[in-house]
């Protein structure tokens, strides 16, 4: 009975070590926020108003989310002690924005994503535009997807959609800045 008494409770002290070293690491690291680089998209003049979304093309970066967030922490932490990533915070802006083209003209616009770690495709987040005149939009999304899966892999694809309410006379030039948030 000794003999299997002192390996169990040495695989007990272990367990409950490894445990305690995750709860520790969670506590000192109380996340931070990673602002992706920004994907610029073309949009091209539109001139019909159609019942449908349109896509407005795919854009893949490469990641690398150890580094990112190891820069983020100044080399504290990496990936390992994150548990979740989510966006906490996107903007939309169009460079060449004027009065009769900006993003009024859009009802609504819509991104998914996936990557080389998970080829399944995920809605990132949908926006409804007001219908003012703005070169600017920034919002935090309702609707949070779990983006861990995604980014553990190296290479992640975004696909634009959006549906118009009024034509544009020129190509706009539009530009997604997102912040997530890791945990």
């Amino acid at each position: 009975m000794k003999k299997l008494f002192i390996p169990v409770t040495a695989l007990l002290l272990v367990f409950a070590g490894v445990s305690s070293c995750k709860k520790i690491v969670s506590s000192i690291f109380g996340g931070t926020d990673v602002t992706i680089p920004t994907v610029n998209v073309t949009v091209p003049a539109i001139l019909a108003v159609t019942p449908n979304e349109q896509s407005f093309g795919s854009y893949t970066q490469q990641i690398n989310l150890d580094s990112t967030v190891r820069a983020n922490t100044a080399g504290v932490f990496g990936v390992n002690a994150v548990s979740t990533i989510k966006i906490k915070q996107v903007t939309i802006s169009i460079s060449n924005a004027d009065a009769l083209n900006n993003l009024s003209n859009f009802e609504n616009a819509r991104v998914t994503l996936n990557s080389n770690s998970n080829p399944a495709t995920a809605d990132l987040f949908t926006i409804t535009f007001p219908d003012q005149n703005t070169a600017t939009y920034t919002f935090t999304p309702s609707n949070i997807t779990e983006l861990l899966p995604y980014l553990k892999g190296n290479s992640i694809t975004y696909t634009v959609y959006g549906k118009n309410r009024r034509i544009t006379s020129k190509p706009l030039q539009m530009q997604v800045a997102v912040i997530l948030r890791a945990n």
